[in-house]
């Protein structure tokens, strides 16, 4: 008897936060072959493909019902850029996330993305959605001032 994995795909109002966004970026930027190298923006999708194609592992919707990858689903998503540049773009965001949320055609790529890393990486994926303060000196971390301060921030407004 087979073993499956079942994963709930992420909804798109929690794909499209600066927070999300920003977390998948860092995490990107850290891929690596089994040889320690980094995975090339090139690389990636394969990766992806390697992840969602995975026969033990099924997708759902948060409602149950199921989520179905095609085998075009990367190129579809891509729009055929056998270059993905784009995921150079995502990439630079792991640096400084950035100031605005994204936009909602991306929310394919991002859904794709997120599932290749919950199927690869499910201890990293975990923290895609956690929020973090983008306020700094003062938090850690990077500084906008319209960014809300966290609760631990001393220079929280109270």
């Amino acid at each position: 008897m087979q073993h499956f994995i079942t994963i709930v795909v992420p909804e798109p109002s929690e794909l499209r936060t600066i927070h999300y966004y920003h977390h998948l970026a860092r995490a990107t930027v850290e891929l690596r072959h089994k040889d320690g190298s980094r995975i090339s923006r090139r690389d990636i999708p394969f990766w992806m493909a390697d992840q969602l194609f995975d026969e033990n592992v099924r997708f759902v919707h948060g409602d149950g019902t199921p989520f179905f990858v095609s085998d075009t689903a990367i190129d579809d998503v891509f729009n055929n850029d056998g270059s993905f540049r784009w995921l150079s773009d995502l990439m630079a965001f792991a640096e400084r996330p950035p100031r605005q949320a994204p936009q909602a055609r991306l929310v394919p790529r991002l859904t794709l993305l997120a599932l290749a890393f919950w199927v690869a990486h499910p201890e990293i994926a975990e923290g895609f959605a956690t929020y973090e303060c983008f306020n700094q000196p003062q938090c850690g971390h990077w500084s906008w001032d319209f960014f809300e301060r966290c609760e631990t921030c001393p220079f929280a407004k109270g």
